[in-house]
């Protein structure tokens, strides 16, 4: 607001349209009186400026440990919406009989191995939840390597399955998997055809789905005859159209991978939106969509593949809602449309980068649509780790802004420790 003072002594105040937000681009002297270099724990909406939501703890572990790797929810086939949550090796549901204890009840062995502090990646499809988690983020001492894996529950068995059997009676520990006899013939195929003997476990550090395609993306595959696992992070794997147990293009050829070894980069993230996909690179974009032939069903585009470009710099730093993404480059924060990235950071930029330059674990990302019911605020919201608390950097989308919220949130006796983006909807 600006305040005039006249000549009569009269002093009138007058509205000069909504808040800019966080501004640390310019000289102190000279921010306008719409936009502040340090103001905190204010939401900016509507052109109004209110207190945040009490946001305290994000997720309670359902242990003690804490380590909360991945919260969502879906619907199973009888309409019947559940809360999930991944920790350890185990599958939690939320079940809010329970309070107010622990709300977090056991629905079963979720992976082949101790997940650690590796977040979960996740899709709903087919009326199931479909999860990964491959172990390249932290291994956590006195933890193995995790076995690369793709799971899945359906929220009306018993548990969940991450286990597959073959025909020649060959079993993966993963429902995206090979065939003891079928492996020699895949692996052949795979970059830099290495012999394996198989079964073969496929898992990805990203999951996503596009025309009836489950996909993974910057893969890892475990041998299990010879207990190797190779690493490949330029590869997409795709299942067959509508099967997403069926990952093998000797059995079904709509199923198969590309390696883009055209690229100086590795893949950092997987986005659909519409009827394309976006595989993230350190560097760079490659947009795909469907071709309609089940032998060769994506189209590739690099939107550019040069030794330095936007791309995304930290795996979780993707969100998505509707036609609405976002991500972190090297440079800036951007959104991303179906042809074009548009930079987001405006005079929030430099404080957003020297918390995460500082940042003592992965920051992750989130878009928010709502805080409660009837009251919208689509935001991308940033969640950094600094100084034993946690830094929330809430861009809104309405009013293209910044504003910041300092959260106590700890998930272990000594530190804040942040090993997924919340589901705070």
């Amino acid at each position: 607001m600006a305040i005039s003072i006249k000549a009569n002594g009269a002093v009138s105040i007058e509205y000069e349209g909504k808040y800019a937000g966080l501004d640390v681009e310019n000289p102190e002297t000279l921010i306008s009186d719409k936009a502040s270099p340090s103001f905190n724990n204010f939401m900016l909406r509507n052109a109004e400026l209110r207190s945040r939501p009490a946001v305290t703890q994000i997720y309670p572990g359902p242990s003690t440990q804490g380590w909360a790797l991945g919260v969502t929810s879906f619907g199973d086939i009888n309409g019947t919406t559940h809360i999930v949550m991944w920790e350890g090796s185990t599958l939690y549901q939320f079940n809010p009989a329970l309070l107010p204890g622990n709300p977090w009840a056991t629905v079963g062995t979720a992976s082949p191995g101790d997940m650690g502090q590796n977040t979960v990646t996740y899709r709903a499809f087919a009326n199931q939840i479909f999860y990964g988690n491959t172990g390249f983020q932290y291994v956590r001492s006195g933890r193995s390597i995790l076995t690369p894996f793709l799971a899945y529950w359906d929220g009306l068995s018993s548990a969940p399955v991450y286990q597959q059997t073959y025909g020649d009676a060959s079993t993966s520990n993963s429902v995206a998997g090979i065939s003891k006899t079928d492996s020699p013939t895949v692996g052949g195929s795979l970059p830099g055809a290495p012999t394996m003997t198989g079964p073969l476990d496929i898992g990805g550090a990203y999951l996503g789905e596009l025309n009836n395609y489950l996909i993974l993306a910057n893969v890892n595959v475990k041998d299990e005859g010879t207990g190797i696992i190779r690493n490949y992070p330029n590869l997409m794997w795709w299942s067959a159209n509508g099967l997403p147990l069926q990952w093998d293009p000797t059995q079904n050829t709509s199923a198969g991978f590309n390696a883009f070894l055209d690229v100086p980069d590795v893949i950092t993230g997987l986005a659909t939106m519409g009827v394309a996909g976006y595989l993230f690179r350190t560097n760079g974009i490659t947009q795909f969509a469907p071709t309609g032939s089940s032998i060769l069903p994506w189209q590739f585009n690099h939107m550019w593949a040069s030794e330095h470009g936007i791309g995304n710099v930290l795996p979780w730093s993707i969100a998505q809602y509707g036609p609405n993404c976002a991500f972190i480059s090297t440079d800036n924060i951007y959104t991303l449309s179906i042809t074009t990235s548009q930079p987001i950071g405006g005079t929030a930029r430099d404080a957003i980068f020297a918390d995460i330059a500082n940042s003592q674990f992965t920051p992750f990302a989130t878009i928010v649509p709502f805080f409660a019911a009837g009251y919208t605020y689509l935001t991308y919201q940033i969640y950094v780790t600094v100084n034993n608390f946690v830094r929330l950097y809430v861009y809104s989308f309405e009013d293209q802004n910044w504003s910041t919220w300092d959260l106590g949130l700890i998930n272990s006796p000594n530190y804040p420790v942040l090993t997924c983006a919340p589901n705070v909807v």
